[in-house]
């Protein structure tokens, strides 16, 4: 068998009151309703499912937080339309983030999206989640959000399985020895989550998703051991392990920005000592998943035109107005969910 290389929400809050000042924002965004644009923003197919990463910059999404940015965010999710949205640096509940998105991305007959949050991370699913987790069994450097999204069975014969992160930031020796700790966790986990017994256990032939931003600032040994499965601290993780169902490595999507050309940073600023990174990734198994689709989304580099066909603004990627202030840009990738092959 393949081995892997994890609120109650009260009657009136915070929530509530995110609720209503989000409705009033969808009056400044509503002129971003797509009428079926044929542009890269698009899924190849309706049947795909869009798995999106974002970092959001703390808790900017709220529009009682930042009234600019909450609007580029409904915008933004507006315009990418995402089955599985994965948020990092949320502080808030994800009743908080439920609230957003019923308000900006209404489902149909009055349905509601479901969320559940692990650390600063929110795992927000049009489809409810199952198999609820926030911590790897033994514990990586931090908390993470997991969850089983239970596709609905008339489109998906199997559900998709979600690792949203938030790895430890900045370039020093420590912490890229906790950035890869957390690998080893995950692998670990996925190790677990893919062999009878344990703490975790899904049906064979999940597909499953690494994703969130893994500020890969010092040495590129933390994905490595995601995409391959080497994990360094044997001690504490174990062995090594081929991590897809298929004893095989998994893929590193690394889409480019709207999907054409060569640039696929994720993160900017200007004003630091960094350099353009890449830092967040979607990571898939894909002997069961097929990436049929991929961008980083850059609205400073659309065409007026592009913009105005999809609703978006020139900066609703930027924290500024100007796009000298960025921080981490949408992820997007649109899969195709097929089966094992025995």
């Amino acid at each position: 068998m393949i081995l892997s290389a994890n609120e109650k929400k009260p009657a009136r809050g915070p929530w509530h009151a995110v609720a209503l000042s989000v409705f009033g924002l969808l009056a400044v965004a509503s002129s971003g309703c797509r009428t079926a644009p044929s542009t890269f923003l698009e899924r190849p197919d309706s049947s795909d499912l869009r798995v999106v990463s974002y970092n959001v910059y703390w808790d900017k999404i709220f529009p009682d937080e930042d009234q600019q940015q909450a609007e580029k965010f409904i915008r933004v999710v507006k315009a990418l339309d995402p089955d599985v949205l994965n948020l990092q640096e949320i502080r808030r509940d994800a009743a908080d983030v439920v609230a957003v998105m019923n308000a900006a991305l209404p489902l149909p007959n009055g349905k509601s999206w479901h969320a559940f949050k692990g650390y600063t991370n929110v795992i927000v699913s049009k489809y409810p989640l199952k198999m609820t987790a926030d911590r790897t069994d033994p514990p990586g450097q931090r908390d993470l959000a997991m969850a089983l999204v239970d596709l609905p069975d008339d489109r998906f014969a199997v559900d998709l399985y979600v690792l949203n992160n938030h790895f430890k930031c900045c370039g020093d020796t420590e912490n890229d020895r906790q950035r890869q700790q957390q690998s080893d966790a995950v692998i670990n986990w996925l190790r677990d989550a893919c062999t009878a017994g344990g703490a975790i256990d899904l049906p064979r032939g999940t597909p499953f998703v690494i994703v969130g931003d893994l500020n890969l600032v010092g040495g590129p040994q933390p994905l490595d051991t995601l995409v391959t499965g080497k994990i360094i601290d044997t001690d504490a993780y174990g062995e090594p392990v081929a991590p897809d169902w298929d004893e095989s490595s998994l893929t590193d999507a690394h889409p480019r920005h709207n999907a054409a050309g060569t640039t696929d940073y994720t993160w900017r600023n200007d004003n630091g000592q960094w350099d353009p990174g890449r830092l967040d990734f979607v990571i898939y198994s894909d002997s069961v998943l097929e990436a049929v689709h991929r961008f980083v989304l850059n609205t400073t580099t659309m065409s007026a035109d592009l913009l105005v066909e999809t609703g978006l603004q020139p900066m609703d990627v930027t924290l500024d107005q100007e796009g000298k202030r960025y921080d981490h840009l949408p992820v997007v990738v649109d899969f195709r969910v097929g089966g094992l092959s025995d």
